[in-house]
C-alpha cells in the first residue's frame, strides 16, 4: 500500500496550548515533599514484583504507588484524575486522543487537560520563555485536581516543557493529596518502550529540529549532550527544558536508574511497556468507564535506514547512559520479565 506523509501534529510540530479549565481553588490539606538532591533507599513496603496480565486481564500482587494513601478503595473507583506522563515518540498520542473520546457527554463528559509546547522553533533554537509554560502547566494543574464532584472524572497529560520530575517531585505529591482529599484517585500512569527502538524513532524528526544525521547520532557522546533529543530514561528524570542539556547534573547511569525506578514506584499506578491494550484494561479496572476504542494515531509508515554501525553505536551509548539497564528493571517489576527465574 501506499505510505502516507508523516504527521508531527501530536509529538513536537504543533504548538497545543488547551485552555485552562478554571475551577474555585482550594489549598491541599497537607502537602508531602522528598528529597530532590539525592537518591533514598527505596521504600521495603512496594519491594515485591507486581505485573499486568493481558491474558487475564489481572494486576498480580496489586502495584500501589507508595506515594498514595492505603488502604485504598475497592475498584472501580467513584471518582478522580487519570493522568498520562507522555514521553514523545512511545505512542502517546494515540493514549491522548482516546481520552479526548471521553471528553464527549455520552462517553463520560470528562475534563481533559494539558498546557505544553514543542521544545525546539524551526530555526533550531530553544523556544524562550518555557519557564512560563511550566508556570502555567503547574497553575493549570492545581486547578484541575480541585473541587472534584463525588462521581467526575479528569483526564490531562504532560508532555514536552514541564517541569522536570525529578526536580519537581513535590508537586506529584502534593496534587495526589489534593485529589484523595476529596475522596477520590489519582492514577498516574505511563507508557515507556524499548530504548534503541525509541532512539530511532526520533530520527524522523531532525528536520523539524533543524537538525543533521551527524548531530542526531552524536547526542549520547557526552554525559550532558544537547538537549534536542531525550532518551526514555533522561526524559522521565529531565524532560526537554533548553540548552542545559539531557543530563543537566551529569548524573552517573546508576544514579539516574535508582532515581527513575524510585519515582516510578512512588507517584505511577501504570506503568505500560509498549502494550496499548494493556494500558487501557488497566485504565478501565481502575475506573470503571465505558470500554472506547483506542485511535492508533500519528504512525510513521515510511522506511527509517540505518547502517549496523549505526545501529550498534546507538545501542552502546543508550547502555552507557543507563535506559537499557532502566527499561530491563521496570519490565522486570512491571511486566513479569524473567519472572520464570525467580526461584533460581
Amino acid at each position: 500500500s501506499k505510505s502516507t506523509p508523516l504527521s508531527l501534529s501530536e509529538d513536537e510540530a504543533i504548538y497545543l496550548d488547551a485552555p485552562i479549565e478554571t475551577y474555585p481553588h482550594h489549598s491541599s490539606s497537607s502537602s508531602s515533599k522528598s528529597s530532590i538532591t539525592s537518591v533514598q533507599q527505596m521504600s521495603s513496603s512496594s519491594s515485591h514484583h507486581n505485573y499486568y496480565n493481558s491474558s487475564t486481564k489481572e494486576i498480580k500482587q496489586l502495584l500501589l504507588p507508595t506515594a498514595a494513601k492505603h488502604p485504598r478503595p475497592p475498584t472501580p473507583y467513584s471518582c478522580g484524575v487519570v493522568f498520562f506522563f507522555h514521553i514523545p515518540s512511545t505512542g502517546g498520542a494515540s493514549i491522548a486522543n482516546w481520552f479526548r473520546k471521553y471528553t464527549n457527554p455520552t462517553n463520560g463528559n470528562h475534563t481533559f487537560y494539558q498546557k505544553w509546547t514543542k521544545s525546539i522553533d524551526t530555526d533550531g533554537k530553544f523556544r524562550p520563555n518555557q519557564q512560563r509554560v511550566h508556570d502555567a502547566f503547574i497553575k493549570g494543574m492545581d486547578a484541575h485536581v480541585s473541587n472534584l464532584a463525588p462521581n467526575e472524572w479528569r483526564t490531562g497529560q504532560y508532555h514536552l516543557v514541564q517541569p522536570p520530575l525529578n526536580s519537581t517531585e513535590h508537586l506529584w505529591y502534593n496534587w495526589r493529596t489534593q485529589v484523595e482529599s476529596q475522596g477520590c484517585q489519582m492514577i498516574n500512569a505511563i507508557m515507556l518502550r524499548d530504548p534503541l527502538n525509541h532512539a530511532m524513532s526520533l530520527y524522523k524528526i531532525i528536520k523539524v529540529k533543524n537538525s543533521t544525521r551527524e548531530e542526531w547520532m552524536d547526542h549520547l557522546e557526552s554525559p550532558g549532550g544537547t538537549g534536542k533529543w531525550s532518551t526514555i530514561l533522561d526524559f522521565v528524570l529531565y524532560n526537554i527544558n533548553g540548552p542545559i542539556g539531557r543530563n543537566p547534573y551529569n548524573a552517573t547511569k546508576e544514579t539516574k536508574v535508582q532515581r527513575a525506578m524510585e519515582l516510578l514506584e512512588r507517584h505511577f499506578d501504570i506503568v505500560s511497556f509498549n502494550n496499548h491494550t494493556a494500558f487501557k484494561d488497566q485504565v478501565l479496572s481502575y475506573t470503571g468507564w465505558k470500554d472506547l476504542p483506542m485511535p492508533h494515531m500519528n504512525v510513521h509508515k515510511r522506511p527509517i535506514e540505518f547502517t549496523k554501525g549505526e545501529v550498534e553505536k546507538l545501542y552502546k551509548l543508550l547502555v552507557r547512559n543507563g535506559d537499557v539497564d532502566f527499561v530491563d528493571a521496570v519490565k522486570q517489576r512491571y511486566t513479569g520479565h524473567l519472572s520464570y527465574l525467580s526461584n533460581i
